[in-house]
């Protein structure tokens, strides 16, 4: 009789080539690129066709509104279509709403094409952040996300300046906006990746997050309003202040210049100190440059006024990595599922809220409202923060997730489309919540 011979074979993930990922990165580049000039062109274009400033900052919560509904629906689509299917059907949402800004001056009109806008980057961004994902293993998922984000927020900037060099008065700017997104379609269309697998039904528990990590919670929803805000008051505020469009364009790029100057230092330290305390750094830093922006108001002159903005901005963007980090210091890998999903909207829900809030309080108090709301966020934060040290111990140094770099100006979705980490969470692995 025969001996029966067993063998076992096992899965090993391999890394997509850099040359395959890069697509994926020089698509959402170009996207990046367009989003820049639209974030330039369209306060600017409203204040020279005499609207009020609230107008122009209504473009964001429908922006965030959008987003939110991307969040919720995009994941039904990737099941459905399938990722390149999705990502060049979000690109074909994106050009049309710059095709209705192109087409008509109505303000009302161009509220609903930010909301579609919302929708489709929310819905490139989740597509394309799940690819590489996909694409990458544990070994070198950090650093290619990192790259992809430095990109993204670089190309953001330099569309912002860009404006300075286009004729505003003219269908130009949002005519380079369709072709680049246009030609950002190509890398996708092209590329040789493999298709993710589906992923699964949003798992969201905001009960369960605040019982893991209210600081992570509070973070998260915070950020988002701030974030949002501060990006869309900015150039609403230098236009008040009767700043050419070129001033504006270069205060958007060191802005976002700021998110590295100030996030990489900080998240770093944040790895090696509580994370707390980080947080309630850039909270307070936050609070102190809204009251130095309040106190010396138009009396800055155009140089002091974009280092405040910029480190501002940085500061604001930290509360955003370091809360995520923060949230999965204190998860076990079965809760990394939901704990991504559940960030990701609650992130949503404070991107929407309180630019909604501004709006509306624009339209009976001055434009420098917005520095008042902001730091008064900031520092009922910092509050908060400085509480929960004092109420609940720091998770040990070798319990701590590596730090990554994020943005908070676009939907985040962390682990929620790592496979390694879904098939983790779909084991049962380390069972119950850290106390």
């Amino acid at each position: 009789m025969e001996e029966e011979t067993i063998i076992e074979t096992t899965q090993v993930r391999v890394s997509a080539t850099p040359i395959a990922m890069s697509g994926i990165i020089i698509s959402m580049m170009m996207m990046a690129a367009s989003s820049g000039i639209a974030f330039a062109y369209i306060p600017i274009t409203l204040s020279n066709n005499g609207f009020e400033p609230w107008v122009a900052s209504a473009m964001f919560p429908a922006l965030s509104f959008g987003g939110l509904m991307g969040c919720l629906a995009v994941g039904w689509f990737l099941r459905l279509s399938g990722h390149a299917r999705v990502f060049m059907s979000v690109y074909a949402l994106i050009i049309w709403s710059y095709l209705i800004i192109l087409l008509t001056d109505d303000p009302y009109i161009w509220i609903f094409a930010r909301a579609l806008y919302g929708f489709g980057i929310n819905g490139a961004f989740i597509v394309a952040q799940s690819w590489l994902h996909d694409a990458c293993t544990d070994d070198n998922r950090g650093r290619v996300i990192t790259i992809f984000y430095v990109f993204y927020v670089i190309c953001v900037g330099f569309g912002s300046y860009a404006i300075g060099f286009i004729n505003v008065d003219s269908s130009v700017p949002m005519a380079i906006c369709v072709g680049l997104v246009t030609l950002a379609i190509l890398p996708v269309g092209l590329t040789r990746l493999r298709q993710p697998e589906a992923p699964e039904g949003f798992n969201i528990q905001i009960r369960k997050l605040w019982k893991l990590s209210p600081v992570g919670l509070m973070g998260m929803l915070c950020v988002g309003g701030l974030t949002m805000t501060l990006q869309g008051f900015a150039p609403i505020y230098a236009g008040t202040l009767e700043y050419t469009p070129s001033d504006i364009g270069i205060l958007l790029l060191v802005m976002q210049m700021g998110l590295l100057v100030v996030q990489l230092p900080m998240g770093a330290a944040s790895d090696r100190i509580d994370r707390r305390y980080i947080l309630l750094i850039v909270a307070l830093l936050s609070t102190l440059f809204g009251i130095f922006a309040i106190a010396t108001e138009s009396n800055l002159n155009f140089i002091w006024l974009i280092i405040i903005f910029a480190l501002w901005s940085g500061s604001i963007e930290t509360i955003y990595s370091v809360s995520s980090a923060l949230a999965n210091d204190r998860a076990d890998p079965k809760h990394y599922v939901f704990l991504s999903s559940t960030l990701m909207i609650i992130w949503s829900l404070g991107a929407f809220i309180v630019p909604l809030t501004s709006t509306l309080l624009l339209q009976f108090l001055p434009v420098k409202m917005f520095m008042w709301l902001l730091l008064s966020l900031s520092a009922v934060f910092a509050i908060f923060v400085a509480l929960r040290i004092f109420i609940r111990q720091a998770v040990p140094q070798d319990e701590m997730e590596n730090f990554q770099y994020a943005t908070a100006q676009v939907v985040n979705t962390g682990e929620y489309y790592n496979p390694e980490m879904v098939a983790e969470a779909n084991a049962g692995v380390g069972e119950g919540l850290l106390n």
